[in-house]
């Protein structure tokens, strides 16, 4: 066994679904790495089809392009160094899921070893027991005069719990090591939330020290859908981390891996940061991937003055360029002075193009035809022709440009309905959809202090904006506070709720009872609202998206009355 060996790390953006463009820039990271004289290469889990596929798997030709892509990879290897890569091969048995979640070892311009994934999550945002076969035993391979164990993902979260029970009975890294690797491979797509790089570096340095092994996380990064992975790839070793690679960006490297079992780390700091900054940079990645692999260039966003939307535009303008937002204040009679002036002044500052539509002359056209045919609406009804109004004209705008709404609205508002369907919730991506209503003004400090407006005054979002108490303005007068408890009081009700699996009986005292009891029953409520609304990009242990999976027509009582 030699003493260190050379692994190149191919940090990987994938398009879901691009088997052959993913090969393709797997292939140009391969080939520039060389120059690095690797002994291997690895990249991360399913990197040829990206994670997660879904229903893809479901269609043989995808299948069918894979083993065209790692035939064409092979055939680099021919006067290279091996290649181990993530990718979706089907099994040989007759029963059963016919896909196994793999790493193929591909050397000498051949296919030579495949691990299959032995732990499947399904549970949060993964279902890979819909699509895969599990595997069985560890895999270990000589490469260099050293044997190199492979794992993938959950194969590391063995311990996982869920629902307040450990998930898997296995531990695939000791086994691995049992089965005499010196050094252990974990391929990954380990999706992004909130303080996560750091737990997860503790975990992996924990399995370095349980396997008297170094432990090489190789972790695919970019946005698909609504999650977001944050790369972050590493070396661990007992006492810490070293080789990490870049947050939230694709990278590819050669880290010198010692095999010498007191190597001191290299890496003490953690790689999670203050928590907005986290989620700055995770948003502005989720919503720069979204577009980028939709094909769209612009976004369309309801500039209203309020926190929210000033937050958006800032975040979208962050991550597409000023040049690719164009922003609307929709004024309808209500609405303040104050507002307009607000929006246009956050415009201006995040150099975004710009424009007034009054709609007050449309809430009244519809006003007076339901007037006129019986049908007058009155209180809440009323008041919500605005907001439908407004979503009609800003999806109008996106089809006219080719765009798309990118939907202001918090998780605090989602998880209590406290929005209008077809109204302010139209577009195809919530960016601060996982954000409580406390996150978006930190976000907004984030802004203030990372961004200067080309006027060279003033902060990005005003402190007229942050100082302003948060409203609909569906009426005059009108407070987010009239109609749900204040955010410093709803937020960590609903975290206990919603990440926390807390039942009313359970939250942390210090609330009314029935504040807590109508947060929760307002919660359950919202499910149908929830389900006809834009995804919202997760950067928490549990949005209201993919993994949030209640029923709409049920009985909540048992949650609401547990005291």
């Amino acid at each position: 066994m030699q003493s260190v060996l050379r692994m190149g790390i191919i940090q990987h953006n994938p398009v879901v679904g691009d088997v052959a463009g993913n090969a393709d820039r797997i292939a140009s990271e391969y080939t520039a790495l060389l120059e690095a004289d690797p002994d291997l290469v690895v990249t991360p889990e399913l990197s040829l089809v990206g994670y997660p596929p879904r229903d893809l798997l479901h269609r043989s030709a995808i299948l069918d392009a894979q083993e065209s892509a790692l035939d064409q990879l092979a055939s680099h290897t021919a006067d290279g160094p091996p290649l181990i890569a993530g990718a979706a091969v089907r099994t040989t048995h007759d029963t059963g899921a016919p896909v196994h979640n793999a790493a193929v070892v591909l050397r000498d311009g051949d296919r030579t070893d495949t691990y299959h994934k032995r732990l499947l999550p399904t549970y949060d945002v993964f279902d890979e027991h819909r699509y895969f076969r599990p595997g069985d035993d560890p895999q270990v391979v000589e490469v260099a005069d050293t044997a190199v164990g492979i794992t993938i993902c959950e194969d590391a979260w063995q311990d996982t719990v869920v629902t307040g029970t450990r998930r898997h009975d296995e531990t695939p890294l000791l086994d691995t090591a049992a089965a005499g690797a010196d050094v252990i491979l974990t391929l990954s797509a380990s999706p992004f939330s909130l303080n996560k790089p750091g737990r997860r570096e503790n975990r992996f340095c924990a399995h370095a020290a349980e396997t008297s092994c170094p432990v090489v996380f190789v972790n695919q990064v970019g946005g698909n859908d609504e999650l977001i992975f944050d790369g972050h790839s590493f070396v661990a070793v007992e006492n810490g981390i070293r080789n990490r690679l870049a947050g939230f960006e694709s990278d590819a490297t050669v880290a010198e891996v010692s095999l010498d079992a007191d190597v001191e780390a290299d890496v003490r700091a953690s790689a999670t940061g203050a928590v907005a900054s986290q989620a700055r940079e995770a948003l502005s990645l989720g919503v720069r991937d979204y577009f980028d692999k939709t094909g769209f260039e612009e976004a369309v966003i309801g500039l209203s003055g309020g926190i929210d939307s000033s937050v958006a535009a800032a975040l979208a303008a962050d991550a597409l360029g000023a040049d690719n937002v164009y922003a609307v204040s929709l004024p309808s009679e209500i609405t303040s002075q104050q507002s307009v002036a607000d929006a246009r002044a956050v415009a201006t500052n995040v150099d975004i193009e710009f424009d007034v539509i009054p709609i007050g002359s449309a809430v009244e056209a519809v006003t007076s035809t339901l007037d006129a045919n019986d049908a007058s609406l009155t209180g809440v009804a009323a008041e919500n022709v605005q907001a439908r109004i407004r979503g009609t004209i800003l999806m109008g705008i996106a089809n006219q440009r080719d765009a798309l709404v990118l939907t202001p609205d918090n998780k605090s508002e989602a998880a209590v309905g406290y929005c209008t369907l077809y109204g302010d919730t139209v577009g195809a991506l919530a960016p601060l959809g996982d954000c409580y209503k406390r996150l978006v003004y930190e976000l907004a400090d984030v802004f203030n202090d990372a961004l200067s407006p080309p006027s060279g005054a003033g902060p990005i979002i005003p402190t007229s904006v942050i100082d302003k108490e948060p409203s609909a303005e569906l009426r005059t007068g009108q407070t987010d506070e009239e109609e749900v408890p204040a955010y410093d009081v709803l937020d960590p009700i609903l975290e206990q709720y919603i990440e926390g699996g807390r039942n009313a009986g359970s939250i942390q005292q210090g609330y009314p009872d029935h504040v807590v009891d109508d947060a929760l029953r307002r919660t359950t409520h919202a499910e149908f609202k929830r389900r006809q609304t834009p995804p919202p990009l997760r950067i928490t242990r549990k949005a209201l998206g993919r993994g949030w999976n209640y029923p709409i027509a049920a009985a909540y009582d048992h949650v609401l009355t547990d005291r």
